[in-house]
């Protein structure tokens, strides 16, 4: 028996086969952990922890939130492991190295693909939980004194204080490109982090007698309010980061309450401006004095090297606001803090110019940032920063990353 369709006969007896309902699977990446990190490592460096939530990390790798909690337990638990996987990532190539110059080239290769990662110990890990904090510092501890022993091992005249300085001073050169957007082809700026990095751990140490001094009280109880206010704000932004921080804090620190802050500041902010205020001041005027000073290009570099020291040794809190806490400023005054810096470091390529004439300009913003990495990261060191010498050592080093042998 015949049906018509459209037109079409068609057989009545041609039987219909229903459709099978198809389950799709969707099998989960065996990789997703890492991508999570990944993602998670990426956003914490561009935007600050605070400023990124689970939900954005997740939508990064194209899952929910409740999906990436699966993997991790928390968002300080994620950021515990973003630090982490930095680390390992960067030391686990270099793990291998059976010389100095090895392990500097290694590094090398990896930091210049992956310049943002220092940036999550540097800035970020503030906000981890203490014992996490401690645990990620211990880590840090160790790769430094596996490069102290590479470095001795070249170098058996140093001992081990002076071999653990140049360590940092060699992580130092190479967390530098964390800090500036300025690039060079890749195999060219591989070559130039490499020489900055070897140019500092053969720096030739002067040889007076180190005494590790005991640390004491950080604040003279004396200061009238409104200083001892802004004094222990500027050390706890610094230890914590501003956003970790609240006017509770900052009154206990200073033996008063949290609202007595507003006898003196109108708000919080008002509490990172004075302080990013006073340390762009206070830097300018080591800089005047030094070129004042100064003889001639040669004395005018080693006069900012020399300035530079004394400010990030007797100022270290200020000078890790202007490293880390620029991002939390109204835009306005950010922006003027921001051409400040980009001042600062175009001088010193300026003076470095005149005493190198030739450099590539992105060569010689390169090795000044180096230079003045090696500095900051030093004083904020606490077995570096006990040392009575650390001053005239940073400038042999300094010199040498500016100058070479």
């Amino acid at each position: 028996m015949q049906h018509w369709l459209f037109g079409i006969p068609v057989c009545s007896e041609i039987p219909v086969v229903a459709k099978e309902r198809v389950r799709m699977v969707v099998r989960r990446p065996h990789d997703r952990k890492q991508q999570i990190l990944a993602a998670a490592g990426e956003l914490f460096r561009e935007h600050g922890y605070h400023n990124v939530s689970v939900a954005q990390v997740a939508a990064g790798v194209g899952i929910t939130a409740p999906a990436l909690y699966r993997h991790f337990k928390n968002k300080p638990d994620l950021l515990y492991a973003a630090v982490n996987a930095g680390i390992e990532s960067l030391y686990d190539r270099v793990a291998g190295s059976e010389d100095l110059k090895s392990m500097i080239a290694e590094l090398a290769v990896s930091v210049s693909r992956r310049r943002g990662l220092s940036l999550l110990w540097q800035r970020e890990a503030r906000y981890l939980p203490d014992e996490q904090r401690e645990e990620m510092r211990a880590t840090l501890k160790s790769a430094a004194a596996r490069d102290a022993a590479l470095i001795r091992t070249e170098r058996p005249e140093l001992d081990e204080e002076d071999s653990y300085l140049l360590a940092w001073a060699l992580i130092a050169v190479f967390n530098s490109v964390s800090s500036h957007r300025v690039s060079l082809p890749r195999r060219q700026m591989e070559l130039l982090l490499a020489e900055l990095a070897e140019r500092a751990v053969h720096t030739e140490l002067g040889h007076s007698e180190v005494k590790v001094e005991t640390p004491t009280g950080h604040v003279p109880l004396a200061m009238p309010r409104r200083e001892l206010l802004l004094t222990e704000a500027i050390r706890l932004f610094d230890e914590r980061g501003y956003q970790a921080v609240n006017t509770e804090d900052i009154g206990e620190a200073a033996g008063t309450t949290g609202p007595n802050v507003y006898n003196h500041f109108d708000a919080k902010i008002d509490l990172l401006i004075a302080a990013v205020s006073r340390g762009g001041e206070r830097r300018r005027i080591g800089v005047a004095q030094a070129l004042a000073a100064a003889s001639g290009p040669e004395d005018a570099l080693s006069g900012l090297l020399a300035a530079h020291i004394d400010f990030a040794i007797n100022e270290r809190h200020l000078i890790g606001l202007l490293i880390s806490e620029l991002d939390q400023l109204p835009d306005k005054f950010r922006r003027t803090c921001e051409q400040n810096q980009r001042e600062y470091v175009a001088l010193w390529v300026k003076m470095l110019d005149d005493v190198r004439p030739g450099l590539e300009p992105a060569t010689a913003r390169i090795t000044v940032n180096a230079a003045l990495t090696v500095v900051e990261n030093a004083v904020r060191i606490g077995r570096l920063r006990r040392r009575d010498d650390l001053p005239e050592r940073l400038f042999e080093i300094g010199s040498a990353v500016l100058l070479g042998g």
